[in-house]
């Protein structure tokens, strides 16, 4: 097999360069994207969920 002169970064950054129409969907970044209150419930414990498209939970 031949040496490869490819040598990956120390620190690795985003190449923005690629993607296309796709590449906003699966960003490598971990974290908060925006800062933002929590909704605050009637009751003490408050429960949310994502609801299906048949309105089943």
């Amino acid at each position: 097999m031949k040496d490869n002169e490819y040598q990956p970064p120390k620190v690795w950054t985003e190449n923005n360069a690629s993607g296309g129409v796709w590449s906003k969907i699966n960003r490598p970044t971990a974290g908060a994207r925006y800062e933002a209150d929590l909704p605050v419930g009637k009751h003490p414990l408050q429960l949310y969920s994502m609801g299906t498209p048949n309105g089943q939970k």
